[in-house]
């Protein structure tokens, strides 16, 4: 029998992590069966290893996850990509305070078996980046002693293998539903506003108390997973229908593109809330920045300059959206009001309707430059702004520092 130590998360250049060590055994030809007893699941954890899941079942490997969905932690999304690429799936959930609190990972095959057993939930964070520690556990078929401690583990879990156990069931499209109608799964957009609700509510500190504790902890830099880190956001496709006009929201994952431009909206401004405010200059911490206006290709001293741009919209091009200086309010400005050559308006998706905002109201805007007049759209939530700064090169607030937030996304 040979241990082996996972220890993860101090050190962000080291491959030593559970989600490594998964990949490996999935792609290994050692194994022919794996199953997982993991408390949380989430899309960042799957996009790493369904590929490979995938091939290990397509070469005739069998997979059973049992899993959990308490405290919010497994997403809807998760629940259905393991339902859409059919990976046999069990749900572990008592309707009281007892929580399924587990991390297993379990490969078998002829000759070899393999279990890792930790901290690490089945999330992007739990397999790469959290400071997590788990042990990996490597015997051959006759070791007398590696056998009795996987049958151990077996025991332990045999009632909910077996489904004999009341609070496991076969995850299936109707069991999926009955779990988000009654809200013990959430969409993970919905459960990241949940989370950043309670911190703002309980987790904001005075700028005295916070500069104190930023002075005494410093952070701890995140290592990237094989298929990226923090790079997919949530961003809103509006749909308007074209007989009626109206306008159906659809979330769709996007990936974050080097050198786009991401500007906080707040209530935006014009009848039809259209109009974005930009930025002559910035700062940030008391240090003067770049405007925003830059990134359209404007010089922001020359305020008698001008620039019409096309936005491309989902999948539609609206031409001649009107970039200004605006010399009552002293700032530079979008306006955008650009229309498709069929005479489709983008304000269809702008305009507040009586008791809803606008769709560019208190969002994110994301700017892609395709070349010097053309630019690629998208709608993020006002959520993914922590996430945004992360994967910004340099960011920023309007004028004086007190304005809206505006950045660039790294390489």
């Amino acid at each position: 029998m040979e241990l082996k130590f996972i220890g993860q998360g101090l050190d962000p250049e080291s491959d030593v992590t559970a989600g490594n060590l998964i990949i490996d055994s999935l792609e290994s030809e050692k194994y022919n069966s794996f199953h997982a007893f993991v408390a949380f699941v989430s899309t960042g954890g799957l996009k790493n290893i369904i590929d490979e899941m995938i091939a290990f079942k397509a070469a005739g490997g069998e997979i059973k996850l049992y899993l959990g969905v308490n405290l919010n932690a497994t997403s809807k999304e998760a629940l259905e990509k393991l339902l859409e690429h059919e990976i046999e799936s069990y749900v572990v959930y008592s309707p009281n305070n007892i929580i399924y609190h587990p991390k297993i990972y379990a490969f078998e095959g002829d000759d070899s078996t393999r279990a890792i057993i930790g901290s690490s939930n089945l999330t992007e964070s739990g397999l790469f980046q959290n400071i997590e520690a788990s042990v990996c556990v490597d015997f051959e078929s006759d070791d007398e002693n590696g056998s009795e401690f996987l049958s151990d583990i077996y025991d332990h879990f045999n009632a909910i293998i077996n489904h004999e156990h009341p609070s496991c069931q076969l995850l299936t499209q109707e069991v999926l539903e009955i779990l988000i109608e009654s809200n013990v799964v959430l969409p993970e957009a919905v459960g990241r506003a949940k989370s950043n609700k309670i911190n703002k509510e309980f987790g904001q500190k005075e700028t005295k108390v916070n500069t104190r504790l930023l002075e005494l902890f410093g952070k701890v830099k995140a290592k990237r997973p094989p298929k990226g880190f923090r790079k997919i956001v949530i961003k809103k496709e509006l749909l308007a229908e074209a007989e009626t006009n109206e306008v159906k929201v659809v979330d769709e994952t996007t990936e974050l593109a080097a050198g786009s431009m991401w500007i906080e909206t707040g209530l935006m401004t014009g009848g039809s809330r259209n109009i974005l405010d930009l930025s002559k200059k910035g700062k940030l911490d008391g240090v003067n920045k770049f405007g925003s206006v830059s990134y359209f290709g404007l010089d922001p001293e020359y305020t008698d300059g001008i620039k019409d741009i096309d936005v491309i919209f989902g999948g539609k091009t609206y031409i001649s959206n009107h970039i200004f200086y605006a010399k009552g309010n002293s700032n530079w400005r979008i306006r955008l009001n650009g229309i498709t050559e069929d005479g489709e308006k983008i304000t269809i998706f702008s305009k507040p309707s009586l008791g809803e905002n606008g769709g560019f109201q208190n969002k994110i805007l994301l700017f892609t430059k395709i070349d010097e007049t053309n630019f690629k759209l998208e709608i993020l939530e006002q959520d993914d702004m922590t996430r945004l700064i992360e994967n910004s090169s340099d960011w920023a607030k309007g004028g004086s520092g007190n304005g809206r937030a505006y950045g660039i996304i790294a390489e």
